[in-house]
């Protein structure tokens, strides 16, 4: 029989890394979501204000497209210092030893805070196409499914909010994949053991020799793991986007798929 705790042990392993990831995903969802709404408004002000509704309604998907980049953009800034301090803490078995402020002490004392940003570029390769991805998808099924649910259908609109956020997930999850699993070569620990080889630090300082790196894999090589990935974000963003309705309802805020005449 296993010795008693054993189990719970067994369960710790995949909470590594927990702290930082709750930290740095409330900072960057907070700045992703509230940015994304409000330059995409903004967006349709001017375009409105310049060209009436032909032009915000030619300029649509392109606004709210630069909405969500430049606000995961933004977020990103906020995310990589965490982001970093996680893929240590998950590969390094010293540095989850340590614990999450420890390690990011030591790494700015040993290190450099430079360092806590060695993945900014490929986090944005990843955040951006992501964020962009995940939002605007998001938007625009929603949209219509909500005007479908609307009369006697209108008791199925949770149902089309869970299924859009699964939908918008997934989408997600495919474009960015390729960046995710650079990240995670790139920023792990390089004293990681040939068991979790796939964090050893590859050595791609810029973004070229990163885009080579992800070249030289191959289709199937980079996209090795999407499945967990794949699932794990849709139910994540099914979950999100479902908070968020509800948290949109609850302020009296008109959400923008419904309240959009373009």
């Amino acid at each position: 029989a296993d010795a008693p705790g054993r189990g719970l042990f067994r369960l710790s392993v995949f909470l590594k890394g927990l702290p930082p990831t709750a930290v740095g995903y409330f900072l960057q969802g907070g700045a992703k979501f509230g940015g994304y709404e409000a330059l995409k408004q903004e967006s349709f002000a001017r375009l409105r204000a310049a060209g009436g509704e032909e032009l915000t309604r030619r300029c649509q998907l392109p606004a709210m497209l630069a909405s969500a980049a430049a606000a995961e953009m933004a977020a990103t800034v906020l995310l990589a210092p965490l982001e970093v301090l996680k893929l240590r803490m998950q590969t390094d078995a010293a540095a989850a030893a340590r614990g999450a402020a420890r390690t990011l002490l030591h790494i700015s004392r040993h290190e450099g805070l430079g360092a806590l940003y060695k993945g900014l570029a490929p986090i944005a390769m990843r955040q951006v196409p992501y964020t962009m991805s995940k939002l605007v998808v998001y938007d625009q099924v929603a949209r219509l499914a909500k005007s479908a649910c609307v009369g006697e259908r209108e008791h199925l609109r949770p149902c089309a909010i869970v299924l859009t956020g699964l939908v918008a997930g997934a989408a997600a999850a495919i474009v960015s994949h390729p960046a995710d699993l650079l990240l995670t070569r790139l920023c792990g620990s390089a004293t990681a053991s040939t068991a979790t080889s796939v964090a050893e630090c590859v050595i791609a300082d810029g973004v070229l020799e990163q885009a080579r790196y992800l070249m030289s894999l191959g289709l199937r090589g980079a996209y090795a793991g999407l499945a967990p990935r794949l699932a794990m974000t849709s139910v994540m963003t099914s979950i999100q986007f479902s908070l968020y309705e509800w948290l949109q309802m609850s302020l009296g805020v008109r959400p923008q798929a419904e309240g959009r005449n373009v």
